[in-house]
């Protein structure tokens, strides 16, 4: 072959190659748009949506958050609707791109509030149904995209409750407890008794009649006569009724102190706080006590304060509480105390219990029956017991030496539940006893009393049980 044939024959090799790489490159692209239709334009994952309902129950006029998903394609269309006796009423009909080709998306995640006006949309209290659809840009279903449909039933309720206050006296002291009873005319989750900044939850259980509800309720030591007292009522669908009562609060004044701090003293005492959390091990002695009677305090009232919250929907005690047996009495309730340190103040505390002082490791009686939901040292509290009562009653002993009760047992009016001591933080061995109401420590005094019990609790219950 000569040298034009052997160029010629090279050109057409060239030629061969060019082709087979153009089909080539033809062919990757078919295969990758097809892939792309596939993955990209065919996916198969349906919009997801969020709704922030859980009771199902919703008033005259709200706002419904919905959130609608779709990672991949993006949304296209979102539509509401309540449907009522047959009738349907749009709430959302949105659309955000298209689905044929050369549709954008880019609608992936999306924020909704159907707004309900029950009287504007011309609905009425009773069962209704919301729809909930959501379209993504999927070229399924012939171009429709993934479809995600939701119902829900609800139940329109426009009615605020009502409430019956049926307790007709209430006369509490500063740093005291009550009672006050009432009657709701529907279910409510959320009910009870505001004083102040504090809300004292109803429970019921205590009459045979469901919708009747009882509220033990407390008055804190810096409450006085300007605390307003009403009850409140919250349904299902959000509506609240609110009702006064007629009250009378006496103002009480407390007693004050001070207490000298010694370098025995604290010598003695620190030691017990070593191991807790945040304890300040490098600072100097009067640093750590005040670390101790501020921060630790604190804590420690919370903790114990927050037992409330399981306590038994029953009475467990009856009659007047008992206090130590032979015990002089060394410090009141909400005694204001300022510590003195070599002839200087260096912090304050209120006493929210009385001290009572016998012999040295003496038994401490229950004071009422009830069941132990604490037994365990609490900081500044030293060992302590805490017995649940029933309906948010309950009462404290610390500084205990020992504990002879664990939790969950079940004990009766005098059994011993321990012994006296100086636990914590305590001068001198005997018994900090506490009553707490709700997340309120209040005056033991008075359910010392039964004078006071009878005025104030049992006959209240009992004059209202005649009435029944």
């Amino acid at each position: 072959m000569g040298i034009k044939g052997k160029m010629r024959f090279k050109r057409k090799e060239r030629g061969k190659s060019l082709k087979y790489f153009l089909l080539g490159t033809v062919g990757v692209l078919a295969v990758a748009a097809i892939v792309w239709v596939l993955v990209a334009k065919l996916e198969g994952e349906a919009p997801r949506i969020v709704m922030d309902l859980e009771s199902g129950h919703i008033p005259a006029r709200v706002e419904i958050p919905v959130t609608v998903y779709d990672e991949k394609s993006g949304i296209r269309k979102v539509f509401a609707s309540l449907v009522q006796d047959g009738r349907e009423v749009t709430l959302a009909n949105r659309t955000y791109g298209q689905s044929m080709p050369g549709g954008e998306s880019g609608v992936h995640a999306l924020d909704l509030t159907l707004s309900i006006d029950v009287r504007e949309k011309g609905l009425k209290d009773g069962e209704a149904l919301l729809r909930i659809a959501a379209w993504d840009l999927s070229w399924r279903q012939w171009f429709s995209g993934n479809l995600t449909y939701m119902e829900k039933e609800i139940v329109i309720d426009s009615i605020p409750p009502r409430i019956t206050v049926l307790s007709r006296q209430h006369n509490l002291s500063q740093g005291g407890s009550g009672l006050v009873v009432y009657r709701l005319s529907e279910p409510c989750e959320k009910h009870g008794v505001r004083v102040g900044e504090e809300f004292f939850q109803g429970h019921s259980g205590f009459y045979k009649d469901e919708d009747i509800f009882l509220a033990l309720i407390a008055l804190s030591h810096e409450q006085g006569s300007e605390t307003s007292i009403s009850l409140l009522a919250e349904d299902k669908a959000g509506n609240q009724g609110q009702s006064g009562l007629h009250y009378y609060i006496q103002n009480r004044a407390f007693d004050s102190e001070n207490l000298n701090i010694s370098d025995n003293f604290l010598r003695q005492t620190l030691p017990e706080f070593q191991s807790v959390a945040g304890f300040p091990v490098d600072k100097p002695p009067i640093d750590q006590f005040l670390f101790i009677n501020r921060d630790l305090r604190n804590k420690d009232s919370e903790i114990l304060l927050s037992l409330y919250k399981d306590s038994a929907n029953t009475f467990y005690w009856e009659g007047d509480f008992m206090a130590l047996p032979r015990a002089q009495r060394r410090a009141g309730f909400a005694d204001q105390r300022t510590y003195i340190y070599n002839g200087e103040a260096i912090g304050q505390s209120v006493h929210l219990g009385v001290d009572l002082a016998s012999l040295r490791h003496a038994p401490v009686p229950a004071a009422n029956a009830g069941k132990v939901v604490f037994c365990d040292w609490a900081g500044i509290y030293g060992n302590t017991v805490v017995i649940d009562h029933g309906y948010g009653l309950m009462s404290l002993y610390s500084h205990l030496s020992g504990i002879d009760v664990q939790k969950g047992d079940f004990v009766a009016k005098g059994d011993i539940i321990g012994n006296t001591g100086m636990t914590g933080l305590a001068v001198g061995d005997h018994l900090h006893f506490s009553v707490i109401v709700g997340n309120v420590f209040v005056n033991p005094y008075e359910w010392w009393d039964a004078a006071w019990i009878q005025n104030n609790i049992t006959g209240k219950l009992d004059e209202i049980t005649q009435r029944l």
